[in-house]
């Protein structure tokens, strides 16, 4: 028998995700696994999807017919990636990933003790107008386009209006 604890620490990956990869490492069909669990095999595919969520029961299912020796094997997995998604947005609400911003853009301060809440049109306004591509893209993804639309569409924010403008486009052109 396999051991497969070790998958039970991985919180990044998603249980369908590996349930998928345990039914090609038993070299397996899709359906052959879904008729021994008695489930039918599109119930099967949801879960590996992740369209469907796990319950106790189709997980000890799975477990028996794939010969896992761990009670709520795909449940428990389930939970952990649940709880990393969480964690990742409360992180992805609070702040920017700061790989994607440079000091050059923020030569002035100290980038870890901004707070990006309350000096969002200020940070806004550096990264458009001082900012490479990739960091406007951060900045966008973070507080999102219509945060940023909000804070471009008043000129008087910027001191350079004009530059803002062609690095906007070019930016919007590199994603289109």
């Amino acid at each position: 028998m396999i051991d497969y604890s070790a998958y039970t620490n991985i919180s990044s990956v998603p249980a369908g995700a590996i349930l998928d990869r345990i039914i090609r490492q038993q070299k397996r069909t899709k359906v052959d696994v879904a008729s021994s669990a008695h489930m039918i095999p599109q119930r099967l595919n949801d879960l590996i999807k992740g369209t469907r969520r796990f319950t106790p029961k189709n997980s000890m299912d799975l477990e028996h017919s794939l010969n896992i020796g761990i009670a709520g094997f795909f449940y428990m997995i389930q939970a952990k990636h649940d709880i990393y998604e969480e964690q990742k947005k409360v992180n992805m609400l609070s702040t920017p990933d700061l790989s994607k911003l440079t000091k050059t853009t923020f030569w002035d301060v100290d980038i870890n003790k901004i707070d990006w809440t309350k000096c969002a049109t200020w940070a806004i306004s550096r990264v458009l107008e001082y900012g490479n591509s990739d960091e406007i893209k951060e900045i966008k993804k973070f507080y999102g386009i219509k945060k940023v639309n909000e804070i471009y569409s008043n000129p008087k924010n910027f001191r350079l209006y004009d530059k803002v403008q062609v690095r906007l486009k070019s930016v919007s052109n590199e994603t289109s």
